[in-house]
């Protein structure tokens, strides 16, 4: 006569891996853009096409990339500070929208820095322009184009 082997009872534990494989679905096909944004104008013209003037320089403006030099300075720092935030998020620390917020917020910031340290970076204005805006602070004039940096969360309907 064969026995039939006695059946353990099996007990399925999670650990928390349907909430991170939940998070990491949200994230799928969404990101975080920072730069000028809005409609916003100034003396007639545009936020955006004042930023993008002083990004790449015109005939009369040198080139004070802001944008590419927060890029450059932080690289290591946004590869690092994601990679903590992803690690909270694995911890159950934060959801995935809170990810792009904190990374949102922090990158904006970064922006903002190297706007507010232009004096030391960029080429720094003419007399006759110090002159007429009274300051000798290459991209800030009335604070408008600084304030302006800002971040938005997009994808899955985000956009």
């Amino acid at each position: 006569m064969v026995v039939a082997p006695k059946v353990e009872k099996v007990t399925e534990v999670d650990h928390g891996w349907q909430r991170i494989a939940l998070d990491f679905e949200q994230l799928k096909g969404m990101g975080v853009k920072v730069g000028i944004m809005g409609d916003e104008e100034y003396e007639g013209v545009a936020i955006v096409d004042y930023a993008t003037y002083n990004e790449f320089g015109t005939v009369h403006i040198p080139a004070r990339p802001f944008m590419r030099t927060t890029a450059d300075r932080y690289r290591d720092g946004i590869y690092e500070y994601t990679n903590r935030l992803v690690g909270g998020m694995i911890d159950g620390k934060y959801h995935a929208r809170q990810v792009l917020t904190y990374m949102g917020e922090w990158y904006q910031a970064k922006v903002q820095l190297t706007i507010r340290d232009a004096k030391q970076w960029a080429v720094p204005n003419l007399p006759a322009t110090i002159k007429a805006k009274g300051s000798s602070s290459p991209l800030i004039d009335s604070g408008r184009m600084l304030g302006s940096v800002r971040y938005e969360i997009v994808g899955a309907g985000n956009t």
